[in-house]
């Protein structure tokens, strides 16, 4: 009965929830980045707040008290007498500067809901919503191209977008035997993103009016697909364990819906274009492998991801944007000084550190975008249980403030080249996490007997 209640409840969390953190993903500006204009924007660091505390490590993580839907493997250890339950929230400040400005923005929303059941002995179910990435972008240029000046006139362009993908998770974990698991998470993609573009051409000849271009497409996300795991335990007792931990996600060709709308406007005519049509657009195959040791005080792992970009999606060689293949690499550890100590309370908390480093999937006018961020983070318990407040922070930097002229390729062999002038833009971000760890054990979860 106390298990039904605990799963009813959670359950219960979960669907009261849910709309509210989906509407939240999806109705407010979660990134503020010229380099989201491009592509599906700015992927989001994976893995619950006390994970991405430790630098986003935790592919070798399996703890039956803590969620961890990095790997679905893990879902096999969750307690036979337990249901997880996370919900968390994560404010974004970005302060942004070129060799001529500076800008700053903010935002805030829920940043995703997971909860795991145990199923049967040794295997568990995981479920877990989550951002997979952000757009958010202003930008305005004025062209340079001497030609262009020439034969055009003065053109002014206007670019505005926004929307996100979310990814939804579905997936068993089971462990066969002793130190061995392994588990499939099938996922769900979903996202809206939005596009408006604003061309202003004002001729040299005061005779001739001026026009302008406006238009907006709409991309719509809707695909499926699967990522693998396995979790191994080379020690594993009652002091220490230490485990290996790897993933593989194939390759998902999302293909978007895009609706695209041009009005062409002057003084006599207005022209309209309307078309709905479907495109390639891949995620890469993913490959992560990682290790993990921990003691009763002390836990520490390394990460490596490989995502291989190269190929799979058209260069915009006119903008200079070439897709490269990413690596990631991450470190963290956390020490708690005494989980039973029920006198002093700080000797109760968690203090968690980790590094990351990103090589960018993304080569920008002939310029790598390289992002390292440092993370600190603290679980605070709350009463005596084993529930608990996450709190994570991000000091992190991505791009630099180069400028100078691109050489742009010719569209087709034996064409002309053209150059144009740019700017870079070094990103300095703060990231401050908060997320809510219901463990099935404590209090949240009992029926009342008395009133």
């Amino acid at each position: 009965m106390r298990n039904r209640n605990r799963l009813l409840g959670a359950i219960g969390a979960l669907l009261l929830i849910l709309p509210a953190s989906a509407f939240a993903q999806g109705s407010s500006l979660s990134a503020f980045s010229p380099y989201t204009f491009y592509g599906l924007g700015d992927f989001s660091v994976q893995g619950p707040a006390f994970l991405r505390s430790m630098g986003g490590i935790g592919v070798a993580y399996a703890n039956g008290r803590r969620m961890n839907y990095l790997n679905p493997a893990s879902y096999s250890a969750v307690n036979p007498r337990s249901v997880l339950f996370n919900v968390g929230g994560e404010m974004y400040n970005i302060y942004a500067k070129t060799a001529d400005s500076k800008t700053s923005y903010n935002t805030f929303n829920v940043r995703d809901v997971s909860m795991q059941i145990p199923l049967a002995k040794r295997l568990g179910f995981g479920f877990s919503m989550t951002p997979l990435s952000d757009v958010g972008y202003r930008v305005k240029m004025t062209e340079m191209d001497p030609f262009m000046l020439a034969n055009v006139g003065n053109i002014v362009y206007d670019y505005e977008g926004e929307g996100n993908t979310t990814q939804f998770k579905f997936g068993l974990g089971w462990s066969p035997f002793k130190r061995f698991s392994f588990g499939a998470d099938v996922i769900y993609y979903h996202g809206v993103i939005t596009r408006n573009f604003n061309t202003i051409i004002s001729p040299m000849i005061e005779e001739k009016p001026q026009r302008s271009m406006l238009g907006t497409q709409r991309e719509t996300y809707s695909q499926a697909g699967v990522t693998l795991g396995i979790q191994y335990d080379f020690i594993l007792n009652d002091n220490r364990s230490f485990t290996f931990g790897a993933t593989f996600r194939p390759r998902v060709n999302l293909r978007p819906e895009t609706t695209r709308t041009i009005v062409a406007k002057d003084v006599f005519i207005d022209t309209v274009d309307y078309k709905i049509s479907r495109s390639d657009y891949y995620l890469p195959s993913t490959f992560t492998a990682g290790l993990y040791y921990q003691t009763r005080k002390v836990g520490m792992g390394l990460d490596y991801t490989f995502e291989k970009w190269k190929g799979i999606n058209q260069s915009d060689l006119i903008d200079g944007i070439r897709y490269r293949n990413n690596n990631f690499i991450k470190v963290g550890m956390q020490f708690t000084p005494n989980a039973q100590d029920v006198r002093r309370y700080f000797n109760r908390c968690t203090y968690r550190v980790g590094f990351r480093y990103n090589s960018y999937y993304m080569n920008i006018n002939d310029h790598n975008i390289d992002d390292k961020a440092i993370t600190l983070g603290f679980g605070f318990p709350i009463r005596q249980g084993l529930s608990c407040i996450n709190v994570g922070f991000d000091f992190g930097q991505r791009g630099m403030t180069a400028s100078g002229i691109y050489t742009v390729p010719p569209s087709e062999p034996g064409g002309l080249t053209s150059q144009r002038a740019y700017q870079m833009v070094r990103e300095r971000y703060f990231r401050v996490s908060v997320e809510l760890t219901l463990f099935g054990e404590d209090y949240w979860f009992l029926k009342q007997k008395y009133q």
